[in-house]
């Protein structure tokens, strides 16, 4: 499970070149915060489902493959 932490978003801004604002660094930390865990739960749940499946590709308009 990975951990987020505030210097993380820090970086993770910076290293894209999105300006935020300092005060918004802790929002930015704890909605992304909210994100990782649920998609952790999601992954505990239906990890070995999601893995028996191909990914479909975003594509539009859809091509055949």
């Amino acid at each position: 499970m990975m951990q987020v932490t505030e210097e993380y978003v820090r970086a993770a801004l910076a290293f894209q070149g999105v300006p935020v604002p300092e005060s918004e660094i802790q929002n930015v930390f704890l909605r992304l915060s909210l994100w990782m865990k649920a998609f952790n739960e999601i992954e505990a749940t239906l990890g070995a489902q999601m893995d028996d499946v191909d990914p479909i590709p975003p594509v539009y308009p859809h091509e055949v493959f």
